[in-house]
């Protein structure tokens, strides 16, 4: 990937309160550390990293947007659509709820692959013990795949999915999605705009819109780092045209893989993060 402009506003990136490697303090040090002016913590079903990315930034010349991204879908789907919280203030709220019950289903998930894997010859007493010590962690198949490269099981991350995590692979458990009326409304219930993430990824997109485009959409996350630039242009347009926000960011999980050197590739400008908050403050959101 080209090396671009660091962003002023990078507003999609996990840390290690769902599947980042970095904790959310290290997160925020080194979003400032390269320049970014805004972060926004948008961890997997959890905003658990929140409070400790704010009081991070508290002193310093950055600031934390609060944010998770949930997977929805309709019932049977193989694959979800992701969607993104931002300006959220969860506490009390059906989306603290609907994250609870997520991160359980998670946890159940994870103890079936790790079952699955152990079938396959693999030692998973280690991490086992660890998952079940860790009740509250968001658990996902990133945290296997780490397992299982450090193991040396696989040769790298990428052959962790290729060969026992991915769709039709021997350890492979379909996810709960949810619903993605349920997830909206959720996030509207705790104050904030619910964005279509990284819609470039999303495959048959033309059918898959037919299906999500009467959601009440606050916005399209246009400027993500893996879209071209005809896909920028595409959903820049549509958003234009639905008159709903445009948002952008890395998703940037830690220094590994794909994502090396990915922080603060995605995201907006000065200009583009103020026309943001223009809009965000026209749906009631104080940012400050």
């Amino acid at each position: 990937m080209k090396k671009r402009p660091v962003a002023f506003a990078d507003l999609h990136t996990h840390s290690s309160a769902s599947d980042g490697t970095l904790s959310p303090a290290q997160l925020v040090e080194k979003a400032e550390s390269i320049g970014l002016s805004v972060l926004g913590i948008t961890d997997h079903d959890t905003i658990s990293g929140i409070k400790e990315a704010q009081a991070t930034a508290k002193n310093k010349n950055i600031k934390v947007i609060a944010g998770t991204e949930l997977s929805c879908g309709r019932p049977g789907a193989e694959k979800s659509i992701h969607v993104l919280g931002l300006f959220i203030t969860p506490e009390k709220s059906k989306l603290s709820e609907l994250l609870d019950n997520q991160r359980d289903l998670r946890h159940v998930r994870a103890i079936k692959i790790l079952n699955l894997l152990r079938k396959q010859g693999f030692d998973m007493d280690e991490l086992e013990e660890w998952f079940r010590s860790e009740p509250d962690r968001v658990l996902g198949r990133p945290h296997l795949a780490h397992y299982l490269e450090d193991k040396g099981y696989v040769k790298d991350f990428d052959e962790a999915f290729k060969k026992y995590l991915g769709y039709g692979c021997p350890a492979y458990v379909p996810k709960d999605y949810i619903d993605y009326e349920i997830a909206i409304e959720a996030i509207h219930d705790a104050g904030g705009l619910a964005i279509l993430a990284h819609p470039g990824l999303i495959p048959n997109w033309n059918t898959t819109w037919e299906d999500i485009k009467n959601i009440p959409w606050d916005g399209i996350e246009v400027f993500y780092v893996e879209h071209k630039e005809k896909e920028v242009e595409m959903f820049y347009n549509l958003a234009q045209e639905l008159h709903i926000a445009c948002t952008g960011g890395s998703d940037y999980h830690g220094d590994y893989g794909k994502h090396l050197d990915r922080l603060g590739q995605g995201g907006l400008s000065e200009e583009q993060f103020n026309k943001l908050i223009d809009f965000a403050t026209s749906r009631g959101i104080n940012y400050k």
